[in-house]
């Protein structure tokens, strides 16, 4: 019989906790390499790449089908998606036998089979980026066809003078060379001779065009000639053309214009060396400043500075002024978040008006069209309550813009936009992670996303201007905090100046002072040594600058690979 006190005496025993139950025990002598990786964040997800040959394909089926030159172009894009068209029948076949199994292990017979017959996801895959293929070529063959036969076309390949009507669908902007001042504009086309038209033309003009708004209905007069291939429009308004104004700005884009009025009105204008600011205030703002906050709310950079156009571009700041996806994040974002407390296809409902209205604000061109394709599709998934993926988002964005208007595959601001989307979506949460070794992690993120998308543009922006800089990612870095002040503050600013002016100007301050700070960024960087280097052209130097970076990417990460195994051999020993 066991005595009375054994019990005790192991309850006290019990109770006495051990050194290494102590938890500040354990924290004191643990290495500070396995409390970091202890305490580190999930892995993150797989990358869903399943649209990603399909992307490619329709862009590249795109870019050849809208080069073709001609009246007759659009017959190669048609019997190309003939030919894809066949090709896609034996895919259908191989895809559609294929039944995945339901679980990992699969007993029925020829589910293991040697010969790959079991095999038939290549199949579908295939097949998806065929299907998407043959979808571009019908409509860029249809849209050739359609663009061969309006008047605009035909008077731009025989270059004869023309009396258009149209509407201003940019605002105009003056470029001075050596020899003349040409005025950058847009003329959506409705009639050419009396026959009406569908197409749209570059105006290279006079100083008559400049003090005509977008929205205007006009009459010109004028001698065409025909654009570059591949491009949106179908000929080139040039110099000695006679325009006059047939109304006043009317539609969306005079809404558009009063608004950027509005918002110009409330910034105020560049004030002379001997002038204080517009509010009697002696604000002396870097120049370029004011003319700079409608270009980062609103994309709207025609009354920019030459000067500071040069030094953004420099930089490679440029992005700031293209209203893209990160203008379209941060607005969805603030008002999502708005809407919180709100059923979800709710918030879908009213995060696509606001989508739709930031659209026509800015006005769609290529990059905002890419960065409203992909908002759609995350807001699908926020209504279908489902997490969103951006890479299939912007892939399907891209192949619905394709669809939409085959010619964007030509332009430069959709592939930068594009290019720069990937990049940061594949490289940044990786090369964030590497640099919060050595700094802390809100600086490492701020320093990964410039560098990637940098890295991801360069190559087509040789091909726009043969140089590279050194300082454009530090300048990206600095310059990216007042960003989302600038874009949400002159967008506010923007919708208020109508109906109260003066609480227009006060919202839009803080945006004037972000861009000055952009301003002043851009034109320290622009002035030092290494800011602009000479690099060799066209497709060849863009390969050449793609496989530098690639080199250099693939060896920084041998050496890494290499060092973070070399401690591990050596305790082996």
């Amino acid at each position: 019989m066991t005595p009375p006190s054994t019990p005790r005496r192991h309850r006290t025993q019990r109770t006495v906790p051990a050194p290494w139950d102590d938890p500040e025990v354990l924290r004191r002598h643990s290495p500070r390499r396995r409390a970091r990786h202890a305490t580190r964040e999930s892995a993150p997800s797989p990358l869903d790449l399943r649209l990603g040959p399909a992307a490619l394909g329709a862009w590249a089926a795109a870019f050849w089908a809208v080069g073709l030159e001609g009246e007759q172009s659009w017959v190669p894009a048609a019997l190309a998606a003939a030919v894809a068209a066949v090709a896609a029948i034996p895919l259908a076949v191989a895809a559609s036998r294929f039944h995945p199994p339901r679980h990992r292990y699969d007993p029925r017979p020829g589910a293991g089979a040697a010969d790959g017959s079991a095999i038939g996801s290549p199949a579908a895959s295939l097949l998806a980026l065929v299907l998407t293929v043959v979808a571009v070529l019908i409509v860029t063959a249809s849209g050739s066809w359609a663009r061969a036969q309006d008047p605009l076309t035909r008077a731009a390949q025989q270059e004869r003078t023309v009396t258009l009507t149209g509407t201003v669908t940019r605002s105009p902007r003056a470029t001075a060379t050596a020899k003349r001042t040409t005025v950058l504009s847009g003329l959506s086309v409705d009639t050419v001779d009396g026959s009406p038209s569908r197409l749209s033309a570059t105006v290279l003009g006079d100083a008559d065009w400049l003090e005509i708004p977008m929205g205007t209905p006009v009459r010109v007069q004028a001698r065409l000639r025909p654009a570059d291939p591949g491009s949106g429009e179908a000929a080139v308004i040039g110099a000695g053309a006679t325009v006059s104004v047939m109304g006043p700005a009317r539609g969306v884009l005079g809404l558009v214009a009063g608004l950027r009025d509005g918002l110009a009105d409330a910034v105020g204008r560049e004030p002379t060396a001997d002038e204080p600011g517009p509010t009697g205030a002696a604000v002396s703002w870097p120049p370029g400043a004011r003319a700079l906050v409608p270009g980062v709310a609103l994309g709207d950079d025609h009354a920019l500075p030459a000067q500071v156009r040069d030094d953004m571009r420099t930089v490679s700041m440029t992005h700031l002024t293209a209203v893209s996806g990160e203008h379209v994040a941060i607005v969805m974002g603030l008002a999502l978040s708005a809407l919180g407390i709100l059923p979800r296809w709710v918030r879908a409902a009213a995060g696509a008006l606001v989508l739709a209205g930031l659209v026509v604000l800015v006005r769609p061109d290529g990059s905002v069209l890419r960065a409203a394709a992909m908002g759609v599709v995350m807001l699908l998934g926020v209504g279908a309550g489902r997490r969103s993926a951006s890479l299939p988002a912007l892939c399907a964005g891209v192949i619905v813009l394709l669809l939409l208007d085959p010619w964007q595959a030509r332009d430069y601001g959709f592939a930068l936009s594009v290019v720069a989307t990937a990049g940061i979506l594949l490289g940044s949460a990786p090369l964030a992670a590497v640099l919060s070794r050595h700094l802390p992690r809100p600086l490492a993120a701020g320093v990964a996303l410039p560098l990637v998308a940098q890295l991801a543009c360069a190559p087509v922006l040789v091909l726009l201007r043969p140089v590279v800089g050194i300082w454009s990612v530090p300048a990206n870095v600095l310059a990216a905090p007042p960003v989302p002040v600038a874009t949400v503050c002159g967008i506010l600013a923007a919708l208020v100046a109508p109906l109260w002016p003066q609480a227009a100007t006060v919202i839009a301050w803080p945006a004037t002072a972000s861009c000055a700070w952009l301003a002043l960024v851009a034109h320290r960087f622009a002035q030092l040594p290494g800011a602009s280097l000479a690099w060799p052209g066209q497709a060849g130097g863009a390969l050449a600058l793609a496989a530098a970076e690639a080199a250099v990417i693939g060896g920084v990460y041998w050496w890494g690979r290499r060092r973070a195994h070399r401690p591990r051999r050596h305790g082996r020993l």
